[in-house]
């Protein structure tokens, strides 16, 4: 609590922390729903849990934000994720779902190795927050951002579409942390699914 109270001091103040990954911003928020064995997809090097959790990534990331090794190689934007059905406790994937086209079908390969029950965790920009805050700060725009409306609305209405599932919101910040979203959800699969 007091570390997001002085974040949000920071923040007010325009004080720009500097962080090694996205995934480094947010580990605070999310490490308590990583529980039992699970993935993080898309990782480059800088996996959410360094213990019992496998990474999923190009053979080479395209971007080198720790030392983690690839456990697990595959382009997860053109290929099916190679894990079985229902491996994973919770399956965790920070600034990747923005880059496809089919945001839904990209979940629906998550929750696929997800044990019903267990818990997705998103992070994800809210397109619009990133773009003013890459004009304040001078930085470019990320040119593999698909979704001119990518935002917490936009992830809630694609998970809508996805059949034989229901999911219970166990946290979500919007834009506490920068122009990041981030979602944990618990995902209950009907039998169909």
């Amino acid at each position: 609590m007091i570390s997001q109270f002085i974040r949000k001091v920071k923040r007010k103040l325009g004080i720009q922390e500097v962080y090694p990954s996205e995934t480094s911003k947010v580990r605070p928020l999310v490490t308590r729903f990583c529980l039992g064995h699970g993935c993080d997809i898309g990782f480059g090097g800088d996996k959410i849990m360094k213990e019992d959790c496998i990474g999923i990534d190009y053979a080479q990331p395209y971007a080198h934000t720790g030392k983690d090794k690839v456990d697990i190689a595959c382009d997860v934007m053109n290929e099916k994720i190679p894990v079985d059905d229902n491996t994973f406790d919770f399956v965790y994937t920070s600034h990747l779902i923005e880059d496809f086209k089919d945001t839904t079908q990209a979940l629906k390969d998550f929750i696929r190795i997800l044990k019903s029950g267990g818990n997705l965790i998103l992070v994800f920009p809210d397109q619009k927050v990133y773009g003013e805050t890459c004009v304040k700060t001078g930085q470019p725009l990320n040119t593999h951002h698909i979704h001119k409306d990518m935002g917490l609305e936009f992830m809630h209405k694609r998970l809508q579409e996805i059949a034989g599932i229901s999911y219970r919101v166990l946290f979500e910040s919007n834009c506490e942390i920068d122009y990041n979203v981030v979602m944990v959800l618990e995902i209950n699969k009907n039998r169909e699914y």
